[in-house]
């Protein structure tokens, strides 16, 4: 690893133009990561799957040493039988390596099988498959993405040309592009991306998530949280953050967050309370999720079962949730006055349901 303490415009200059190379980002597709100042730090990353593009992974780093994002200079053929023009680019990940976008060379477009260059369009298209990590053609190899002529004894001997598009592909691959689109999805979600991570998991230690966490992105939060998961020796260090965090207005890192909560986890008291306490803050859908997560747990807590309670009282949660609520409720609980006082409360609500509801529940409980 190399380090070049330079800040980005002068990056370009040494990454681009000491080798006869200036960049150009096709319309409609965000420059942002291109702005970004910091250190350059080179990985060098040997390939075998891939010898032609560069050996090395650029890092970009901010002025405390965490990742902005990571680069590799591609250079590879795109089809089967070689005779299509080789696909020339820069392709970037984040800094926990997800897509991040991908920058062309001044002169070099990328061309289709009938070897017309992409349009603004195509580009912004290309940029949505690739930014999908689910895409249908994760499973699929290069000889399933066309209908192979009967003249054609040798798929070897396709150009991308010859040979049509599978019709279900047809909405998921820039027209007449499927190849290149085949080949630059598996490069950004192959042997770079895999390396990237283990880049980062090399650095993990307790500040190294701590620093990552509090920058404040999205991404590097929601990997936070995965890394923890896989380690639980952080979990002491993180957990309060992360219920803070199903408070979130970003729904994806909401939904990990909760997620993150399960199992024997839940049977920790203060963690029961410190779920419960944050309910009024959730959604329907959250809270509803949260409590058939505590119904598997093994006993809630009575202190629990009386806020949750309160929480219905107050009108913090909706009434709605009381049924589901008493699934939480065990013999156990009846135990304690307070428990007791506050079902009592609910047996002579106005609301016949209610009532009902609740004597039924008592009933239960002492059978």
């Amino acid at each position: 690893m190399r380090t070049v303490g330079l800040h980005w415009p002068v990056i370009i200059v040494f990454l681009f133009g000491a080798i006869g190379f200036s960049y150009e980002n096709p319309e409609n597709l965000p420059p942002d990561f291109l702005d970004a100042k910091g250190i350059c730090v080179v990985h060098s990353f040997a390939d075998s799957a891939d010898l032609i593009s560069d050996q090395e992974i650029i890092e970009l780093q901010d002025e405390d040493g965490l990742p902005i994002w990571f680069a590799r200079h591609i250079f590879k053929d795109v089809c089967i039988s070689g005779k299509c023009r080789m696909v020339r680019l820069w392709l970037f990940w984040d800094g926990v390596g997800n897509y991040h976008g991908f920058k062309l060379l001044e002169h070099e477009p990328l061309t289709k099988s009938d070897h017309t260059q992409f349009e603004a369009a195509d580009y912004k298209k290309l940029d949505e498959i690739l930014s999908d990590s689910l895409s249908i053609l994760k499973d699929l190899k290069q000889e399933d993405l066309v209908i192979i002529p009967d003249s054609i004894d040798n798929p070897y001997e396709l150009d991308g040309y010859t040979a049509a598009t599978q019709p279900a592909l047809s909405e998921v691959v820039v027209k007449d592009a499927v190849y290149t689109c085949h080949t630059l999805w598996h490069t950004v979600y192959g042997n770079t991306q895999e390396k990237i991570r283990s880049l980062l998991t090399a650095r993990l230690d307790q500040s190294f998530l701590e620093a990552m966490f509090k920058t404040g992105d999205v991404s590097k939060k929601l990997w936070v949280v995965k890394m923890v998961d896989q380690h639980p020796e952080y979990h002491a260090h993180f957990y309060l953050r992360f219920i803070e965090c199903m408070k979130s207005g970003d729904n994806l890192l909401a939904e990990s967050t909760l997620s993150y909560f399960r199992g024997a986890m839940l049977d920790d008291i203060l963690i029961q309370t410190k779920l419960v306490e944050t309910m009024p803050s959730l959604s329907l859908h959250q809270n509803t999720e949260l409590i058939w997560k505590l119904v598997d747990c093994d006993l809630l807590a009575d202190e629990s079962v009386v806020r949750l309670l309160e929480h219905v009282q107050a009108e913090e949660l909706p009434v709605g949730l009381l049924n589901l609520i008493y699934r939480l409720i065990k013999p156990e609980h009846l135990e304690d006055p307070q428990v007791v006082e506050k079902l009592a409360d609910f047996s002579q609500a106005e609301d016949v349901y209610i009532r009902n509801m609740t004597k039924r529940l008592l009933q239960r409980t002492k059978e």
